[in-house]
């Protein structure tokens, strides 16, 4: 890793998981996360975590609602949840593409790299679909040199990264 970037303070030098592996290790590892920041793992934020584990791409917190199996927790209560995990750099957000899909909350969680992997992301303009684009496509030398760049030029320490691809999927491309 380029000097200047840190890692977040809890790794668990994930790879990139199939949905299976990556729910039974964030069922074995996060309860001992969240006790760390002080926070227990009641049942609501197990499935919530269960249904952003399953995913292979970001959700929107109704999307994540729409996936509970069971008793269903209220919807305020999956977006705290969301938002306890994103806080905790448990889950991470992923921004919005079309202009009127932040206003009406449209923005993506997934679970935070410690689970996924690194990896970044390709975004469809038209349908606004995001997918995983696995690794890192900067070399290391590209990084490198960035992270120089903003040191020097605007004294900012660069502590992570992400690329975001734009432009139109396989079927908003026809």
């Amino acid at each position: 890793m380029p000097r200047g970037l840190r890692r977040p303070a809890i790794t668990l030098g994930a790879k990139a998981l199939g949905p299976i592996s990556r729910r039974i290790q964030v069922q074995e590892t996060l309860p001992h996360l969240l006790a760390r920041g002080g926070e227990r793992l009641t049942n609501p934020r197990r499935a919530v975590v269960d249904v952003l584990a399953a995913s292979r791409v970001p959700l929107t917190v109704a999307e994540i609602h729409a996936q509970l199996s069971g008793p269903r927790p209220h919807l305020a209560s999956v977006y705290r949840t969301v938002h306890l995990l994103v806080r905790m750099r448990l889950a991470r957000p992923t921004d919005s593409v079309r202009p009127g899909d932040a206003a009406r909350g449209s923005r993506r969680y997934e679970l935070a790299e410690q689970f996924t992997g690194h990896h970044h992301h390709l975004i469809c303009q038209g349908c606004g679909r995001i997918e995983d684009l696995e690794g890192c496509v900067l070399a290391d030398a590209a990084l490198t040199q960035l992270t120089r760049y903003a040191r020097r030029a605007r004294h900012f320490q660069v502590s992570e990264h992400e690329v975001r691809l734009f432009g139109l999927c396989q079927r908003c491309a026809r």
